[in-house]
């Protein structure tokens, strides 16, 4: 595997040189002092990841990721970026597959990498592409969600405009208004009948998943299992979310826990390749063409055998592994359980599985 590292800075690129030659890891590592170093290197041939900094003088990390996405499209692209450079980072949002924080631990830096080359081998297997080929009409990418979850990055959005987007589909205000006079949300007697209410009653998060759930689990009415697909979804979320509480990452987590079982949309696949391809890794490559975070993607390809995934810190593989089985109500793999030492916990999480199954 070829990883090329970007840096402006010498000094940072000799220690991550170091420290990969102590991990014994089987890479050809190149070093780049500048995004046009960076460019250079790749018209001498392929590379398998680029993990850049983001802030360089002349080219910046966002704008040498760009270029690399439009030269080399397979190429994983990733980028370091410090607590101070939120808003340097947001540009380049739509280029970079996955963010670094800066200095970043040597073992994550390995398993992140290894982990986003272990899923694009995997998603690059020819029976998945052959499988929803079948399809004559895929999943559309959730339209209203796109629209919410724009809005919702706004800080002057309120109650007022959410319920104004979703007042646009008929259908998703019934969802809404269900939901929030569902036993989820206890309302003291007191049935809700304007979506202004219901959203506050809901939350702006709540409010986005259920949205997404309603898209993209109803877009096959024929379907008898819909219901109870988009059910069980909204519960993986809401435990997912509950076991990440206080993560960075929660946000991506519980909407992972949403969509792990999207692929159960899609056509079984046939033949040979049903030993290889399930639902998991069906569902992260429809999710990979919508475009979403390699996070979620990853989460959803690896949670129904989490041990397959490099990472070894319990984290969103995990946590998405035990919400979806859990309010199903089916096994766990208890050999990665004890791999990353979780157990304590499972017995209050589970419990939380089974007060929302009661609810639901």
């Amino acid at each position: 595997m070829r990883v090329l590292f970007v840096d402006d800075e010498r000094r940072v690129l000799v220690g991550i040189e170091r420290m990969l030659f102590g991990l014994n890891r089987d890479w050809e590592v190149l070093l780049a002092g500048s995004g046009e170093e960076a460019l250079a290197e790749l018209e001498r041939g392929p590379v398998d990841v680029v993990v850049s900094d983001m802030r360089m003088p002349g080219m910046d990390g966002a704008e040498l990721l760009k270029r690399v996405r439009e030269r080399s499209p397979s190429t994983l692209r990733m980028l370091l970026s410090g607590h101070t450079e939120t808003d340097a980072a947001m540009r380049a949002l739509d280029v970079a597959q996955q963010f670094l924080s800066k200095p970043c631990e040597a073992q994550a830096l390995v398993e992140t990498i290894e982990g986003a080359v272990t899923l694009r081998d995997l998603l690059s297997d020819p029976a998945i592409s052959e499988t929803v080929g079948r399809m004559a009409r895929l999943p559309a990418a959730p339209r209203v969600f796109a629209k919410l979850n724009q809005a919702l990055q706004d800080p002057n959005c309120d109650v007022t405009q959410i319920g104004a987007i979703l007042a646009e589909d008929p259908a998703m205000t019934a969802k809404v208004l269900q939901m929030a006079n569902s036993a989820f949300f206890p309302s003291a007697g007191r049935t809700v009948t304007d979506l202004k209410t219901a959203v506050m009653r809901i939350g702006s998060v709540m409010i986005r998943n259920l949205v997404l759930a309603a898209e993209v689990f109803s877009q096959d009415a024929s379907r008898s299992d819909v219901a109870s697909l988009q059910r069980q979804a909204l519960m993986a979320s809401m435990l997912a979310s509950k076991i990440a509480s206080g993560r960075a990452d929660a946000d991506q987590i519980g909407i992972a826990a949403l969509l792990a079982n999207v692929g159960r949309l899609l056509p079984t696949p046939e033949g040979e390749a049903a030993a290889r391809v399930g639902h998991a890794e069906l569902g992260a490559y429809l999710l990979a063409m919508w475009g979403l975070p390699m996070l979620i993607v990853e989460a959803v390809a690896h949670h129904a055998e989490p041990d397959r995934c490099p990472q070894r810190e319990f984290g969103p593989v995990g946590i998405v592994h035990i919400a979806v089985a859990s309010v199903a109500d089916e096994p766990l793999d208890e050999a990665y359980l004890q791999r990353v030492n979780v157990g304590e916990y499972l017995q209050d999480w589970q419990g939380i599985a089974a007060g929302l199954r009661g609810s639901a």
